[in-house]
């Protein structure tokens, strides 16, 4: 079986637990998960995270906590087919964006600045780090142009505990994350 094929049926199989998943058990999971991803963040960092879709984790009450300890948060926004990343100053001030992500107003400000750590979302994680997207690829090739320019950004996968896996099929354009969060707590990936 092909990396491709492999990847589908891993996608297919992710959705399928995650419609198994109440909104109750979701709703304690990214609880926790927020509470053990929170101490690995420096006060006063610059954080490129992500507003979560239905059935992601919902990192808003991390996001509250950021903006309150004044750290900076960057959020995604796909414009002409590439990820740009945008400041985020509160909830009112997003708005559904072309792929139906929430995403920052086009007039916040752009990321300039290397970031400290970025929460990057996906499908599915396994324990050495490695991801899978929604297949477009726009967060591989925006982490390889990072990794490349900005040495020694953290990149932390973000996972409900049904989307960690044994395995995460990887093609040589995937990118892969330095550690996983999950309710249970960081996972440092093992390369």
């Amino acid at each position: 079986m092909h990396a491709s094929d492999e990847k589908s049926f891993l996608r297919h199989s992710i959705e399928e637990r995650l419609t198994h998943l109440s909104v109750r058990e979701k709703d304690a999971e990214s609880r926790s998960l927020c509470h053990q991803l929170l101490p690995h963040i420096p006060a006063g960092s610059l954080v490129c995270a992500y507003y979560p879709m239905n059935s992601e984790a919902d990192i808003r009450p991390l996001l509250e906590e950021l903006l309150h300890r004044r750290d900076r948060v960057y959020l995604p926004c796909f414009e002409n087919g590439t990820l740009v990343f945008r400041k985020f100053e509160n909830h009112e001030h997003v708005r559904k964006g072309m792929l139906g992500v929430m995403e920052p107003q086009k007039h916040a400000p752009e990321l300039v600045e290397k970031p400290d750590i970025v929460l990057v979302p996906g499908r599915a994680f396994d324990r050495k780090g490695n991801r899978m997207g929604r297949g477009n690829g726009g967060y591989d090739r925006w982490i390889r142009k990072q990794r490349k320019e900005h040495p020694g950004i953290r990149f932390i996968g973000v996972s409900l505990e049904c989307q960690l896996v044994d395995i995460v099929p990887m093609d040589a354009y995937d990118e892969p994350v330095d550690a996983v969060v999950t309710a249970r707590g960081l996972v440092e990936a093992t390369k």
